[in-house]
């Protein structure tokens, strides 16, 4: 039998940035940590750059989601 696991933080993240199409550095900014820290989370966890997210920030970037791309949209308009 297959084993099913749930997404990590790191794969939310990138599916979040795929349906908002975010950047690293907005991620980063929306955060508030440093674009090598998003780049540490987004890493092959093999690699020896692999950073644990943690789920704190998600959460922190889903909350303030809804008004960046408000306001990204208001500035392309």
């Amino acid at each position: 039998m297959k084993e099913i696991r749930a997404p990590s933080a790191a794969d939310q993240l990138r599916q979040l940035m795929t349906e908002s199409e975010l950047t690293q550095r907005e991620v980063a900014s929306l955060a508030g940590v440093s674009i090598k820290a998003v780049e540490g989370w987004l890493a092959d966890p093999a690699a020896a750059s692999h950073r644990a997210m943690a789920g704190r920030y998600l959460i922190m970037i889903e909350a303030l989601l809804p008004r960046y791309l408000a306001a990204r949209r208001r500035r392309k308009a």
